[in-house]
This record gives C-alpha cells, sequence and structure tokens, in this order.
C-alpha cells in the first residue's frame, strides 16, 4: 500500500511538495471481482496546500489491467489514463457549502494520503460497461462453450438467443409451406 505522511503539509500555511510515487496494488479489487495489474509506472504527485486552506492533488499516470471479455473470456489488457485533479476544502464549517464529502476524503485518513485509493477511484470511474477483445467477437458456445474466435464447433447455431426461438420456428413453418 502507497501512502503519504503529509502533516509537514498540513501544519503549515501554503506549501508545496512534489512526491515520487507508484501505486502499491497488484491487482484492482472491486466488489465482485479482482483484476491483475499487468503495468503500472512511477509518476509525480503534487500536494499543495493554498492560503486558503484548500489542499489539492494532482497528477498523471497510466495503469493497465487485464480483464475477460465479457463475450469469449479471453484476456484483455486495458489501458487506463490516470487524471488525478482534487481540491478539497479542509476548513470544515458547517455553514459552508464547500465542506468536503466523505467519500470525496476517502483517500485521505489524517495525515496519510493514500496513493493507491486515488489511483482506484480514478480507474473505477473509467472502467467501460462491456469489455471486448475484439468488436467482432463471436464468443462462447452456448452448448460446448468452445471458444467461436477460435475454432468451430459441431452444435447446431440455429440461435443463441432463445426468446427468438418461436421466431425463427414461424420462419421454418413459412419455408416448409413454399
Amino acid at each position: 500500500m502507497m501512502t503519504i505522511n503529509i502533516s509537514e503539509i498540513l501544519s503549515a500555511p501554503s506549501v508545496s511538495r512534489t512526491y515520487t510515487v507508484c501505486p502499491g496494488f497488484e491487482r484492482l479489487k472491486l466488489r465482485r471481482q479482482s483484476y491483475p495489474v499487468s503495468h503500472k509506472e512511477d509518476f509525480l504527485l503534487q500536494v499543495e496546500k493554498r492560503e486558503d486552506g484548500s489542499l489539492t492533488v494532482a497528477g498523471e499516470t497510466e495503469i493497465r489491467i487485464l480483464m475477460p471479455c465479457d463475450r469469449c473470456l479471453d484476456e484483455v489488457e486495458m489501458t487506463f489514463p490516470v487524471h488525478i485533479d482534487r481540491k478539497i476544502p479542509l476548513a470544515s464549517s458547517e455553514d459552508t457549502d464547500e465542506a468536503p464529502d466523505k467519500d470525496e476524503l476517502s483517500f485521505l485518513d489524517g495525515c496519510m494520503l493514500d496513493v493507491d485509493k486515488l489511483v482506484c477511484d480514478e480507474v473505477v470511474v473509467a472502467l467501460p460497461s462491456k469489455v471486448l477483445c475484439r468488436e467482432d467477437c463471436k464468443g462462447l458456445c452456448s452448448t460446448c462453450g468452445a471458444n467461436l474466435n477460435h475454432e468451430t464447433c459441431s452444435c447446431g447455431h440455429e440461435t443463441s438467443d432463445l426468446r427468438m426461438a418461436a421466431i425463427q420456428d414461424i420462419f421454418r413453418e413459412f419455408n416448409q409451406g413454399k
């Protein structure tokens, strides 16, 4: 786990520091799944306390994660650009509209800044709704489980969607009547 002690920054009225950091996690862990990280690099993270009492955290990197294709389950290397640009008001006055949300500060625990949490938050937001190894992925045979991108099978592939079976029966009856 990559953390930075920023007590020096928080105790000063206005200061800026740049840290060379690298995410410490080897897997991106979500609620139900976990994906291996195939590539990550050191990057510069700038942490600054401004005169207005806010804290800014900024940095850029790229991370690559191995995810299964949603159709055929082949492993796909997905690249995620990570752009960290957070401004957090540290004053917690109740009459201020800028009071930080607890979720917004999940990467800050007292004087410890959790770099892994910052990077994970950015990657999770960028996760695609569907992962495909290629646009024309044929997927798996619903009968025998063969990867149709790599092999053909002898199963009858008249329909892979059971909701369409009734319509195909109508077409079959129509064609037999000719």
